[in-house]
């Protein structure tokens, strides 16, 4: 019997694990994706977003999770941008020091420079990359590769002032940082609120990225852009609609590709907030406005 009772109760114990295993990875706001740790030291997921086409013309996006002490080795690609979104990550160039990448923080890696990134120990780390996927390096080209050794990630130190910035507490529950005055305009029901994910200019070459929150209830009118939108759900529920298509429900991680003069409208739920990153291809903002979708939002059900 004692036996029996011994087994049942590793049974539940390792369960348990694997449940908080799960939710410890689902933790993270956006969705991790397929697991690629075979590159990589420690835990890795990729999840890809935006593949770079002729019609929208934006750089490869992807975010990648790292589980705490993961890291990449050290390695050279195209151009890119980095974009923390959760959680502490690392980045080192070959030869200099080693830089903190907090929620926000944005890294400009140079096409063909050495370098690696991951998670600090006792935090996972979550990112945005924005990089040229077709960049080849020159022939003859040299740049330092390999793996990095667990003598190398276990002596990096931050310094005292880097370490402290990151207790600094964020200003509100979203994802990304907006502006706390209300932008106001009559293509929107409601005022929403602004910020800025990406600037320009920016290794990778992609337009910027424009944060928008909608508070619950807040929506835009019908309308089209000349060059086509892509929108990145981050936060809330959301709506998304094409005119004369299907509704459709976005929450984290899900993304909207609005081909270019085609007319749509996006917002919150009834009940709930909702941001999302807008990208203008081109960085193009001629935008043609047409009447709210009143019927259209009084439609949706309650979540």
């Amino acid at each position: 019997m004692f036996k029996w009772i011994l087994f049942f109760t590793l049974m539940i114990s390792l369960v348990s694990t694997v449940e908080a295993h799960e939710a410890d990875k689902q933790k993270m706001p956006l969705p991790l994706g397929k697991d690629i740790s075979e590159r990589f030291t420690g835990t890795v997921h990729r999840n890809d977003l935006i593949v770079a086409d002729d019609t929208y013309k934006v750089p490869q996006t992807n975010v990648i999770t790292f589980e705490p002490g993961s890291y990449s080795g050290w390695h050279t690609h195209g151009a890119m941008t980095v974009i923390g979104v959760a959680g502490l990550g690392i980045y080192q160039e070959w030869g200099k020091e080693p830089v903190l990448i907090k929620p926000g923080d944005v890294v400009q890696i140079p096409a063909g420079v050495s370098h690696f990134h991951g998670a600090v120990k006792d935090s996972p780390f979550q990112q945005f990359v924005v990089y040229d996927k077709d960049w080849q390096p020159q022939a003859g080209a040299k740049a330092h590769s390999g793996p990095v050794s667990a003598q190398e990630y276990n002596s990096i130190k931050f310094s005292a002032a880097k370490s402290q910035a990151t207790a600094e507490k964020k200003k509100n529950e979203f994802l990304f940082h907006y502006n706390e005055k209300p932008f106001t305009s009559p293509n929107f029901n409601n005022p929403v609120y602004l910020g800025k994910v990406l600037s320009k200019p920016n290794e990778a070459g992609s337009p910027e990225w424009i944060y928008v929150m909608f508070p619950k209830g807040t929506y835009n009118r019908w309308h089209s852009h000349k060059t086509g939108q892509i929108l990145i759900a981050t936060d809330g529920v959301g709506y998304h609609q094409v005119k004369g298509g299907k509704l459709e429900k976005l929450q984290p991680g899900d993304v909207v590709f609005c081909p270019p003069g085609v007319i749509h409208w996006h917002g919150a739920a009834p009940d709930s907030s909702f941001a999302h990153i807008a990208i203008n291809p081109q960085d193009n903002h001629e935008v043609s406005w047409y009447d709210f979708p009143t019927a259209e939002y009084a439609a949706i059900p309650f979540n």
